[in-house]
């Protein structure tokens, strides 16, 4: 793959590898084009708040984004290191034309990239980023400020704090339930910049909490993805300190994910279960509820049990976003330890993922493996295929899609391609952030989840012939949703 290839622009943002495919050049080219975008979309005087995660390419990138805003005239309210949320929930409080954070979010420490806010603090939608894509192109049209109207910068004063403390203000939310427990907790924000949020929201709620890559120095102590492979050291960490649960994010805070008493990652997954429980169930809130397509059926349960419609969307948090506003839901949120509260504003968010699962633990009682295993139980299996090895991913769907729809599995293609049956899904489609396919796959078990993969992983791939007695049935007496698992394919 080029350097350019690696480049990813998409409705989750821009980013690329530093020195690579995200250059100076680059940072010039959207930025200028964000602001053009903000000021046709917003009235005079034009405000952005700016924040960035912990890397260390950040720093040149900020400076450049916020030399780019003020001679565009605009203010630029800077955060300094903080969560994406966090600068979410500011675009809101501050009343601001829009917002900007200096991020690649999971991916890994080489990388950096640009996320995209508008004026209600969600991320650009389909048609005001492809405007953008547009904008990008014609800079030649671009108009700059004069030098008696150059923007001012202002740093935004105690922004987590702000954040945290308008989050426990809610009305479901009861820090005395969590404070009475005196949960110990260990903590991994992998050297991003969640530590200091996470630190002072689990010290509100009473918890006594011990930090394993604390500090935001965008060197990445791990992989940073909050994935089981990725969480040894805070599983160890949970066990040697005997604590009640780890907790993990990714560099840019939104995403949230447990480890239990026992040492074992109760899955990303049951993070947005755990929290869309809580919300249904002991907080006796009814409504529409959102997620994408590649988020567990264990919401559904849950959903269906307490009288909620459940949407699906395309991944990538703008689509379940959208969604939510339009369908006025009361929570959303995507698979991959992303829960979305439109109380406190709409996108994924670390400390309310915390919050919401805390209050659930100390009001339920026992253990977290106990409160998960009180839930539906599924397994997920998510692998990636390098989009080098397909060629055009098209036809391959396509071919697929036939297949299946003639099997009579359920069909959803907003997003690559659902397959769905009563007893198992797997959902293929291309990455936002990274140049993958991803097959992810859910069952009753991780052994038909893992066999799923694998099948629909070489299905992806033309060029490798599958054996004939590779095959998928509908047994005589089941309806055409009820496809077996043949588990000696």
């Amino acid at each position: 793959m080029s350097r350019m290839n690696t480049l990813m622009v998409s409705i989750s943002g821009v980013r690329g590898i530093v020195g690579q495919s995200f250059t100076p050049a680059v940072v010039q080219r959207y930025v200028s084009a964000f602001c053009e975008l903000v000021e046709h979309n917003n009235k005079a005087p034009y405000s952005i708040v700016l924040g960035q995660d912990s890397r260390v390419s950040g720093s040149w990138v900020v400076l450049l984004v916020q030399s780019i805003m003020q001679a565009k005239g605009f203010e630029v309210l800077n955060c300094g290191i903080v969560p994406t949320p966090t600068v979410q929930y500011l675009v809101i409080d501050e009343n601001a034309s829009a917002g900007l954070v200096v991020t690649a979010s999971h991916n890994p420490e080489m990388w950096n990239g640009l996320k995209f806010i508008d004026h209600e603090g969600l991320f650009l939608g389909p048609s005001d980023f492809a405007e953008l894509m547009k904008i990008a192109t014609l800079p030649e049209y671009y108009s700059w400020a004069s030098n008696s109207d150059l923007g001012l910068v202002t740093q935004l004063e105690d922004p987590i704090i702000r954040h945290v403390d308008e989050l426990l203000e809610l009305e479901e939310c009861e820090p005395s339930v969590v404070q009475e427990k005196n949960f110990k907790v260990v903590l991994d924000t992998v050297n991003g910049a969640g530590g200091p949020i996470m630190k002072y929201l689990l010290e509100c709620l009473g918890c006594e909490v011990i930090t394993l890559n604390y500090k935001t120095t965008g060197i990445f102590a791990h992989s940073p993805e909050p994935i089981p492979e990725n969480l040894n050291q805070l599983c160890e960490a949970v066990l040697e300190n005997e604590a009640d649960f780890g907790i993990a994010t990714d560099p840019d805070v939104d995403r949230c994910v447990f480890i239990d008493e026992k040492g074992s990652p109760i899955g990303e997954e049951y993070t947005l279960g755990i929290a869309v429980y809580y919300w249904v169930s002991m907080c006796e809130n009814a409504g529409p509820i959102c997620k994408n397509l590649s988020s567990s059926r264990v919401v559904d349960d849950i959903a269906r049990d307490f009288g909620c419609e459940v949407y699906n969307t395309p991944v990538g948090e703008i689509h379940v976003a959208t969604k939510m506003a339009e369908v006025k839901a009361i929570i959303g949120g995507e698979g991959n330890g992303g829960v979305m509260l439109p109380d406190l504003h709409i996108g994924r968010d670390a400390p309310v993922a915390a919050t919401l699962v805390l209050q659930a633990l100390a009001k339920q009682g026992g253990t977290l493996s106990a409160l998960k295993e009180s839930l539906p139980q599924y397994k997920i299996v998510k692998v990636k295929v390098d989009i080098s090895s397909i060629g055009r991913i098209g036809p391959v769907l396509d071919k697929i899609r036939q297949e299946w729809f003639q099997k009579g599995a359920d069909i959803t293609d907003i997003d690559g391609l659902k397959i769905d049956t009563e007893n198992w899904w797997v959902h293929l489609r291309k990455s936002n952030t990274e140049p993958v396919i991803r097959v992810i796959a859910e069952a009753e078990t991780e052994e038909e989840a893992t066999h799923l993969c694998n099948i629909f992983t070489n299905a992806l791939k033309p060029h490798k012939k599958l054996r004939k007695k590779k095959s998928w049935v509908i047994p005589s007496g089941l309806s055409s949703r009820s496809l077996a698992f043949n588990k000696d394919a």
